[in-house]
Order: structure tokens, then C-alpha cells, then sequence
């Protein structure tokens, strides 16, 4: 999102050049530049012995709605990426995280945002699905990278977490 006027003031924003930032929008009232917004989720595969869970998304178009996919999110207001890798984690699958690590960022063009893509080793337990979701399943390693090879972002993420053996 690029903003034409200031949040916070309301005035209308010029264009000023800042360093290497060419045509930053400013608004001369706050004295402040206004940077293109775009939003920031995290992307996690949650495993627990050597399985990976992936999910489905009630959301997904029909020619979609058999495509598993890595649990995801968007971050919330004062929460870092981590903190949020872990409440989706439990929101969707109802699992709680034992550890996670970041693996690396991702853009995902598709809808213009950056991803954080976390490892999250879980707790045991049953699935307990949100329901933002209509289903959810274990799979090897093998199999995780076949159904991940058919996104983008998954399967840079599953192929992160194994070049650096995560």
C-alpha cells in the first residue's frame, strides 16, 4: 500500500528523496517519511518424529481444495515473527510448540507479502483443527517434499529446513 495522505495527521504526503530512497512519501507536517506498506505472515512446518504435518484450507479455491499446504499467518501488531509461527501452530492444528526456528524469509509474489518460514517441533497429541481448516495430515519426509515441490513458498521452505538440516 502506497499512502497519498499522512495516518497520523491527515495532511497530503509530497515526495522526498532520503538517501538512496528515491520518491519516499512525507508528510511535512509530522516531518516523518510514510515507506509503502505490504503485509508480513509466517509460513511453518510443525513436525514431530521425522513427520511433517500439512494442512487444508477451508478457504482455498475447489481446484485447490486438495492441495495440502504448510500452516500459515498473518503477524499480528506486536508480535514477532516467532511469537506468531507459535499461535498459528496452536490455532490451526492445536498443537503446542516445543522449539522453532526461523529458516529463512520469502517473497510471495502471488499476494505481494513477505514470509517468515519457521521449523516447529510440536508437542504429542491429536489434531485439533480450527476452523479455518478441513483437514490436516502427517507425512515423511519424502512425501512432504513431493506435496510442498506443488507451492512456491512451501517448498522453499521444506527445502530450506533440509540444506540446513533443521
Amino acid at each position: 500500500m502506497r499512502f497519498s495522505f499522512c495516518p497520523d495527521c491527515g495532511k497530503r504526503l509530497s515526495a522526498r528523496d532520503l538517501g538512496d530512497e528515491l520518491n519516499v512519501p512525507w508528510c511535512d507536517g509530522c516531518g516523518k517519511p510514510w515507506f509503502e506498506m505490504f503485509p508480513c505472515c509466517v509460513i511453518v512446518l510443525a513436525r514431530r518424529q521425522g513427520k511433517y504435518a500439512l494442512i487444508k484450507q477451508n478457504s482455498c479455491e475447489k481446484s485447490e481444495r486438495d492441495k495440502f499446504v504448510c500452516v500459515s499467518g498473518y503477524i499480528k501488531t506486536g508480535e514477532s515473527g516467532k511469537q506468531a509461527a507459535i499461535r498459528e501452530v496452536k490455532e490451526e492444528l492445536g498443537l503446542d510448540v516445543l522449539s522453532c526456528s526461523l529458516v529463512s524469509t520469502y517473497v510471495y509474489n502471488k499476494k505481494q507479502m513477505l514470509m517468515l518460514g519457521y521449523a516447529a517441533d510440536v508437542s504429542e497429541g491429536e489434531f485439533q483443527l480450527s476452523d479455518e481448516l478441513c483437514g490436516a495430515q502427517w507425512f515423511d519426509v519424502e512425501q512432504t517434499v513431493e506435496l510442498l515441490g506443488k507451492t512456491t513458498v512451501g517448498d522453499e521452505l521444506i527445502k530450506g529446513i533440509l540444506s540446513k538440516g533443521l
